[in-house]
């Protein structure tokens, strides 16, 4: 049965220190009620819900839910949007407990059944993780899409080297969003004085993450960060192989002891009925099911109850050819009982001479060397979180990064070899200098020399050593690095070829180090470098899988999205460039897009003589007509570092009627240590 839907704006909810937060909520509409509860699904966002159309399908999610029996509660959080309050750091302490209050007051209304679910994605799922790890009672079921459980090691500094991700992109734009004004339409008369709340007491949270520029209390105390066992709620995670999150959902996801399922589809950085690449399937259908089944303890569909299908679906890949925004991936779907899974048997590729990869113990002892270069990685896009909407950005051939990075081959596929699972490099390495960085690369090189990127592991030695011991040595003498590639769920063909390379950056994803050196990877009998490839038979994307227990399970049978993709000619494009200097040894990488409800610009810089010497000049601009202002809120951020330390400089100034309103500037610095 569906309902007609009615919405409440700006319904306000206290928190225990006397602070309210807005919200609107989307209500089954009975005419002549009698005094119907239903359950609660709260969508907690710091992008502020006035926002929500301009994000496409996902605002018609919110009376989808209520239409199906829910009360879907689209909450600001504290210091945002319509909320009042201030902020100084992304997921506060405030922010957390304002979470479960908020959950807690959902139950106890009077519309309510009791039971409470979440829902998000990035952000937003993040929040979904603060609340699943304190276990409120009322919480009964969480949907987490496309977001990590460990802020530091998923988003601010994966490997151990600062993201440009965040300075880029995060810094001026939550900047800009969090010194807006709430809506005058929404809020009425109080509009300024919860506006001059975040004026004068809100930080930028950019500062956060110099401020913590190493891991450690701050970031423990975020997200899952190892606290999977705590959670008591369902837990539904959707991710995408074109996002940041799919290795860290697959990690979640084994360590729940919750009822659970994993979604990983080809997708970017949205809800699977609208993310790129193709296949686009209805996933608020299986939002559905799965709050039907935990807040409502009924089967949406009775044919079709969740315990008898497979937990695990991922999205087996093949060959694409690479494109700044693919329409569509080839491959399949593959439906599992557990993860990681348990048929997989390990294949080991020894480095061998000559750029080989083999099967075998690498007998021949040797090894092979590169130079530090900091612009190798231009061909890795922006892996890929959809920086520029809806997922413009995406890996290039790797052919422009080979010259300058070792590269081993497989001999050619005689038959398809199916990964599914962690790969994972052991490298026999040394370098002239203890501040060093390992990239490698997993691809899939065509028949014609294509070479496409499927997996990859980052790894910045010297900070590693320096959270461990507090210092950094150098030179570094010959060890063996263990490292995992991200998790991967890859078929390769018959006639292709299997190919790793190794550099020293990835310059469009992690920070480049500070020092020049040389580098050898030795290999051989006793020194045996080598990746190591989890293979899986093959099957087919219907076929009934068996459970621990015994249980066959079934396939799910997906609905497709009821948003059809356009031609990628139809969809517009960001201003995106990487270019180098080469009279003056310099990377510049440099883009303009739309992000969220503004414009992103963005300036990142290496000094290709000089690696420590590296900056972004990145800015913001946040409109502010559809909040009942003429007006914008402009912010702008420099972030820089040389040998030394790292320095990040905000500055924010809301502009309105063409005259400047309120301005105010910020500054922070952090030694390097290991990075």
């Amino acid at each position: 049965m569906t309902y007609p839907v009615k919405v409440v704006h700006n319904v306000r909810v206290p928190m225990a220190d006397g602070t309210t937060l807005a919200a609107d909520l989307y209500m089954p509409d009975v005419p002549g009620g009698n005094g119907e509860r239903w359950p609660a699904i709260i969508e907690y966002t710091p992008y502020h819900k006035v926002n929500n159309s301009a994000y496409g399908p996902r605002a018609t999610r919110y009376p989808y839910f209520a239409s199906q029996g829910y009360v879907f509660v689209n909450a600001d959080i504290r210091g945002t949007g319509d909320s009042e309050g201030h902020s100084d750091s992304p997921t506060s302490t405030d922010e957390v407990r304002d979470g479960v209050e908020l959950i807690r007051w959902c139950a106890k209304q009077p519309w309510c059944s009791g039971a409470v679910g979440m829902i998000g994605l990035s952000y937003t799922g993040g929040v979904c993780y603060d609340a699943a790890r304190q276990a409120p009672e009322e919480l009964k079921a969480v949907v987490v899409c496309q977001m990590c459980s460990d802020w530091y090691d998923g988003m601010a500094a994966p490997g151990g080297s600062p993201r440009p991700f965040a300075w880029e992109n995060y810094a001026p734009l939550m900047a800009g969003y969090n010194y807006a004004p709430p809506s005058r339409t929404l809020v009425g008369e109080k509009w300024h004085d919860i506006w001059q709340q975040r004026l004068d007491r809100s930080t930028p949270w950019s500062l956060a993450y110099l401020d913590n520029l190493r891991d450690g209390a701050f970031w423990e105390a975020r997200l899952l960060r190892g606290d999977a066992h705590k959670v008591r709620a369902a837990t539904f995670l959707i991710g995408g192989w074109c996002d940041w999150y799919p290795d860290d959902f697959l990690k979640v996801y084994a360590q729940l002891r919750c009822p659970k399922r994993v979604l990983i589809g080809p997708w970017t950085h949205n809800y699977p009925e609208n993310a790129w690449p193709l296949p686009r399937l209805s996933d608020r259908f299986e939002c559905l099911r799965w709050f039907d089944k935990y807040l409502k303890g009924i089967d949406t569909d009775p044919a079709r109850p969740l315990e008898k299908e497979a937990p695990v679906s991922l999205f087996v890949r093949g060959f694409t050819p690479p494109a700044p925004l693919r329409r569509e991936d080839a491959g399949a779907f593959r439906h599992e009982a557990a993860w990681p899974i348990t048929s997989a048997r390990d294949v080991t590729l020894a480095l061998g001479p000559g750029g080989t990869l083999r099967q075998g113990s690498g007998e021949e002892e040797g090894y092979d060397g590169f130079t530090y270069r900091p612009d190798v990685g231009i061909a890795a896009g922006r892996y890929v979180i959809g920086q520029f909407t809806p997922g413009w950005g995406m890996s290039d051939d790797q052919r422009f990064d080979e010259g300058l990075s070792l590269v081993y081959s497989s001999p050619v596929l005689e038959e398809p070899v199916e990964v599914v699972g962690v790969p994972r490099v052991v490298l026999h390495y040394e370098a002239t200098s203890g501040k060093t960085f390992i990239s490698a690369k997993l691809c899939d090189v065509a028949p014609d020399g294509t070479s496409v990127l499927v997996s990859k592991g980052v790894l910045n030695l010297g900070s590693r050593e320096y959270r461990q011991s507090g210092r950094v040595s150098s030179p570094r003498h010959v060890g063996a690095v263990e490292l995992a590639l991200l998790a991967t769920a890859y078929r390769f063909a018959p006639g292709h070829r299997i190919r790793l390379m190794i550099a020293g950056s990835d310059v469009l994803n992690a920070w480049p180090t500070p020092e020049p050196y040389e580098a050898r990877i030795h290999r051989g009998a006793r020194r045996p470098s080598a990746l190591t490839l989890p293979v899986v038979a093959s099957r087919t994307a219907d076929a009934a899988v068996r459970s621990v227990s015994g249980v066959t399970l079934q396939a799910p049978v997906f609905q497709p999205s009821e948003f059809p993709a356009p031609p990628v000619s139809e969809v517009v494009a960001p201003e995106y460039a990487v270019t180098r200097d080469l009279i003056r040894g310099r990377l510049v990488c440099t883009y303009t897009t739309n992000s969220g409800v503004g414009v992103n610009r963005s300036t990142y810089t290496v000094d290709l003589h000089r690696p420590a010497v590296a900056s972004v000049e990145s800015g913001f601009e946040y409109p502010m007509d559809r909040l009942g202002h003429s007006g914008k809120v402009v912010a702008k951020c420099v972030t820089s570092s040389d040998e030394q330390s790292f320095r990040h400089d905000v500055s924010v100034e809301v502009i309105l009627d063409g005259a400047v309103y309120w301005s105010r500037r910020w500054s922070t610095t952090a030694a390097r240590g290991g990075m």
